[in-house]
């Protein structure tokens, strides 16, 4: 069979712009700078702001990658409206830990700035010079007294798809916060590399922006039967080392409190962490654990003897008055209610219970008048994990709600603190404000769920 001519003159112009079009394709391809390829395994995730150092001249950031780096690092530069501001931007080697998380090994890099300016706002990137994350942005906080605020949440354990609304709210309500303070459990076991991943996703890029500072909860530490370390005591893993960047000014000697005990001062207070895990059950008989009870408790009596700042807020995950799951912790009370009576703490922040309740100003477990000194305790969870409500101590709470998703906000301003607290549906379930000159007493201020808060 013949071919028409009209067939072969469209087939000739059809194998014509075949030509032209490969010819093109191939000049393109020799005038495209080369990139070097990079695999998915490379990209930074799960980036979390922190502090090892004095946050008024220092900032640190930790990420994950799922294999080795060979030049891990960030860069930082102060912000600048001028996008070509990159070429200012110092480089920060970071530091890698290999961690086995089962079937793999992963890798955590930490990176710290140091040198910084106060109360100053910076843009960061990390990865290794070829493979970046987007930049984010940090405030340092101001090197004297200054007005602030942060976010306190309680137990977020399971369900973090449902605890995102949570912490995102939170952020809605108070994105100016400097930092967002946990209260233990973050996962329900510590060692289960997943969780992280889903509580990563759910903080989101919040964590890129507002740095954390945890305390361990019982979860926290929870390890299986082939954990790596598993003959030590009860200590966070190595998955929690790497997702936080946290000062290392604990308990000299005791090396599986790193980062676990410590504090922080920002503008005005003392932020302290305690271990609540090695306390929970009173004193051991076990010297190894009772040489690490004694440290700490000696650590907490002098970190807040030696605190020079107006405000001094402690965090620990067992509650010193049980909300929840008719649980008493006879033990820890009689361990840490000394210490704060003698040091005259203004305020701590517990999880465990699933429950929130606040307590009036207590002292030698007796609620005292506003003027007298003594301690605020709060409870409170961020999860969707629910208890039933322990009325054991309710003679001494203020206020306290069950079945219900909460946040806190607190403001520090000179001599005045603010504590709100929130449901996730940004009602305000309750709210007091303590004041406190030099020399005297902190005067409690009881405050309607209602009621403005504003400045006058």
């Amino acid at each position: 069979m013949k071919t028409h001519p009209k067939h072969l003159a469209v087939l000739s112009i059809l194998l014509l712009l075949a030509s032209l079009f490969l010819q093109v394709d191939a000049n393109a391809a020799k005038a495209k700078p080369k990139v070097q390829q990079v695999s998915e395994d490379g990209k930074p995730d799960r980036i979390v702001l922190g502090w090892t150092a004095d946050p008024a001249t220092t900032q640190a950031v930790t990420w994950r990658t799922e294999h080795k780096l060979e030049d891990p690092q960030a860069q930082v530069a102060p912000m600048d409206a001028d996008p070509k501001f990159e070429s200012k931007a110092a480089t920060v080697k970071a530091q890698t830990q290999a961690v086995d998380i089962g079937d793999k090994i992963v890798h955590h890099h930490t990176a710290n700035f140091e040198g910084l300016s106060p109360d100053a706002d910076y843009s960061y990137r990390v990865g290794d010079g070829h493979a970046w994350s987007e930049w984010n942005v940090f405030h340092t906080a101001s090197d004297k007294p200054a007005p602030f605020r942060f976010i306190y949440l309680g137990d977020v354990q399971t369900a973090a798809s449902l605890w995102s609304r949570t912490v995102r709210t939170a952020f809605r309500e108070a994105p100016d916060a400097r930092f967002i303070l946990y209260a233990g459990d973050i996962i329900n076991d510590g060692f289960n590399d997943r969780q992280w991943e889903e509580w990563s996703y759910a903080l989101g890029f919040i964590s890129r922006l507002v740095p954390s500072l945890a305390s361990p909860g019982n979860h926290d530490v929870h390890r299986s039967l082939k954990a790596p370390g598993r003959e030590r005591m009860a200590s966070v893993s190595d998955i929690w080392r790497g997702e936080f960047a946290l000062p290392l000014n604990g308990p000299k000697g005791i090396d599986f409190l790193a980062e676990e005990a410590y504090y922080v001062d920002y503008q005005g207070a003392r932020i302290v962490s305690l271990d609540s895990n090695l306390l929970e059950n009173g004193r051991s008989a076990d010297p190894k654990t009772a040489k690490a009870q004694e440290a700490e408790l000696a650590w907490l009596d002098e970190t807040l003897q030696g605190a020079d700042s107006r405000w001094t807020i402690v965090v620990h995950h067992h509650p010193i008055y049980s909300v929840g799951s008719q649980r008493d912790n006879e033990e820890l009370r009689a361990l840490l209610m000394p210490i704060y009576d003698k040091h005259h703490v203004d305020l701590v922040l517990q999880g465990h219970d699933h429950y929130y309740g606040r307590t009036w100003k207590i002292r030698e477990g007796k609620i005292v008048s506003p003027e007298e000194h003594g301690t605020i305790y709060a409870v409170s969870m961020s999860g969707a994990k629910m208890y039933k409500k322990n009325a054991k101590f309710e003679p001494l709470m203020a206020v306290m709600r069950g079945d219900t998703q909460m946040f806190q906000v607190i403001e520090v301003d000179g001599a005045r603190l603010l504590y709100e607290a929130y449901s996730v549906a940004a009602e305000r379930v309750d709210a007091f404000e303590l004041h406190k000159e030099p020399g005297k007493a902190t005067e409690y201020v009881p405050l309607n769920a209602d009621q403005d808060t504003s400045k006058k």
